[in-house]
C-alpha cells in the first residue's frame, strides 16, 4: 500500500481534475484492489471519513467511506469498542433515493484541509452500486455520518465540490488552528 496526493480545491490545476464528471468502471478491474487499498490508507492518514477517486488524480466512479468503531469509556476508564469500524467500497454508485427532507451539517473536505461550512445534505439516502467483484449492492435508508458521507463522495465523482452546497458561504471558515470534533470526508 502507498499514500497517494489527496487533489486541491483551491490549486487551479487540481481543480479541473476535481470538477471532471466521471467515468464508469469496468469490471473486473484487476488494478481496483491496489488502488482501494491505497485510498484507504490515503484517507486514514489525513483522517477522512471518505475519499473519492477524483480527488487522487483519476476520473472515474470510485469511492470509499469509513465509518469509525463506536467506543464506549467505561466507569474504570478502560475503553470498550461497541460497534466496529464499517468500511465501504462503492464503485460505480447512484444515489436511487432521497428522504426529501434536509438538515443542515457541518462539513469539511480532505482537498480544502481544515475548511469547514453548513453544507445542507438530505437525512438519509439509498445508494446502489457495484462491489469490487462486480456484484450490485443497494445500501438502504444510510444515515447519520454514513449518509452524509455517501452524499458528499458521490458528489465529488459528478465534479460538484461541497464549497458549491454552501448556501451561506459566510459558514465557511478555517477551523486548522482550532482542535475540533470535526470530521472531514
Amino acid at each position: 500500500m502507498s499514500t497517494r496526493r489527496i487533489f486541491r480545491i483551491d490549486n487551479s490545476e487540481d481543480k479541473k481534475t476535481l470538477k471532471m464528471q466521471c467515468r464508469p468502471v469496468k469490471l473486473p478491474d484487476p488494478n481496483l484492489k491496489q488502488l482501494v487499498a491505497d485510498m484507504f490508507e490515503t484517507m486514514r492518514k489525513a483522517h477522512g471519513v471518505g475519499l473519492a477517486a477524483p480527488q487522487v488524480g483519476l476520473p472515474i466512479q470510485l469511492c470509499i467511506v469509513e465509518i469509525p468503531a463506536e467506543i464506549e469509556q467505561l466507569d474504570d476508564g478502560t475503553e470498550v469498542e461497541v460497534a466496529p469500524a464499517e468500511q465501504y467500497v462503492l464503485i460505480n454508485p447512484r444515489i436511487v433515493k432521497t428522504s426529501g427532507d434536509e438538515i443542515m451539517r457541518d462539513e469539511g473536505c480532505l482537498s480544502l484541509p481544515g475548511w469547514y461550512g453548513m453544507v445542507p445534505r438530505h437525512s438519509w439516502v439509498t445508494v446502489e452500486y457495484q462491489e469490487p467483484n462486480g456484484k450490485v449492492r443497494r445500501l438502504r435508508k444510510a444515515d447519520g455520518l454514513l449518509g452524509w458521507a455517501i452524499q458528499h463522495e458521490v458528489d465529488h465523482l459528478h465534479g460538484v465540490l461541497f464549497t458549491e452546497r454552501i448556501r451561506d458561504l459566510s459558514t465557511l471558515r478555517d477551523v486548522s488552528k482550532q482542535p475540533d470534533e470535526l470530521v472531514a470526508a
